[in-house]
């Protein structure tokens, strides 16, 4: 009788106790991560984060070094020329906000060569901060000598093509026509296959003052093309756990693919985000099982990709460190952020690297919270 009775007791207690023990259990894997110096910001992650079948990252900061070099600065025929270095360094000099890898970048570099000295001969007048519908960033500055205006202008190749009407070319200001497109096209290409990142310059000499200048003023602009400069053990690992790896970055494919190809990483089809814009989410819905890359992606194509996952009956991951990488980590079942992360990413997360410890302590999050 005492047998039966216990019994009954035990089965009576199960539903009031269970929700403590899923609870010990999810403490007990935080509890594990921290010792692996990983903080987990909610507990209920570590569920997903055990179930999860698909992980999409980001790659710079993420699958490469969150760091990169500048490695040349060359005009339309591929020789180099300091007056773009020179451009360059003002654009990211005198930008506001907090300064991405290529700026940092372009900065260090001129410091090292002593371009840092122009600025003295300029003061900034006017600024349209990065976006990550446009990709570019534009500054104003005028001349201290001759009080003349230049607005420099900074983004990806393409997206300073679009608003570009003329070419420095052999020292001269031409028409920038479809076969110089094809050109300046095709050498950034031979650059990104490499693994370079290629950025685009573009300058022009007027303003048209602090109260009218906007996006508009991005336009009828002369061309100017500098270029700049283990995961594969774990993406092996992931796989043989049933675990797949995508890719989701805003770089262009051909540095995505070299990627691809150092880290192991199997593709067969990259998607761009203007693709995935005109695709419906039927559509979308087959290719995103398809494809492992896509690239050239603002932060809403990103989430957009990480839904459909969802949608599809997945668990994803998504790991990231940047500003754009938001969205995302926060749809996603189990948002993850590396330790040099910004702290909009480290926010938006449900898991984190060592240094979010002091981030939390600062903010008074508490273990669990």
């Amino acid at each position: 009788q005492a047998f039966l009775f216990a019994i009954s007791i035990a089965v009576g207690l199960t539903p009031e106790m269970l929700p403590m023990i899923v609870t010990t259990n999810l403490a007990k894997g935080a509890m594990s991560m921290a010792k692996k110096k990983t903080v987990v910001k909610k507990i209920d992650a570590i569920q997903n984060f055990g179930a999860m079948d698909i992980l999409c990252t980001d790659k710079t900061g993420t699958l490469t070094e969150d760091k990169i070099v500048l490695q040349k600065y060359i005009d339309v025929n591929g020789n180099e020329d300091t007056s773009i270095l020179e451009y360059a360094y003002l654009n990211s000099y005198f930008g506001t906000g907090m300064k991405n890898l290529v700026d940092r970048a372009i900065i260090t570099y001129g410091n090292e060569k002593n371009v840092k000295e122009i600025v003295n001969d300029y003061t900034k007048i006017d600024e349209i901060p990065f976006d990550y519908t446009r990709k570019r960033m534009s500054v104003v500055v005028k001349s201290n000598k001759n009080n003349g205006y230049r607005m420099f202008t900074k983004g990806a190749l393409e997206e300073i093509l679009k608003v570009c009407t003329k070419v420095k070319y052999n020292g001269h200001v031409n028409e920038l026509t479809p076969e110089m497109v094809e050109i300046v096209e095709q050498k950034a290409k031979e650059y990104a296959v490499q693994g370079m990142q290629v950025i685009a310059i573009a300058s022009k000499r007027e303003y048209r003052g602090v109260n009218v200048f906007n996006v508009s003023d991005e336009a009828n602009m002369a061309f100017l093309d500098p270029a700049k400069k283990d995961a594969k053990a774990t993406l092996k690992k992931l796989k043989s756990i049933g675990i797949t790896t995508k890719i989701l970055t805003g770089d262009n494919p051909y540095a995505a693919n070299n990627i691809c190809n150092l880290v192991g990483l199997e593709n067969k089809e990259t998607l761009l985000g203007t693709d995935i814009d005109k695709m419906s989410d039927e559509e979308l819905a087959k290719k995103v099982e398809e494809v492992n890359v896509f690239a050239r992606m603002n932060p809403l194509q990103k989430e957009r990709i990480v839904k459909q996952l969802k949608n599809n009956g997945h668990v994803v991951g998504y790991m990231g460190d940047g500003v754009n990488d938001s969205p995302s980590l926060h749809i996603a079942d189990v948002g993850i952020s590396v330790n040099t992360a910004t702290d909009i990413a480290k926010e938006a997360a449900d898991i984190a690297q060592e240094s979010m410890l002091k981030y939390q302590e600062a903010n008074g999050a508490r273990f669990g919270g």
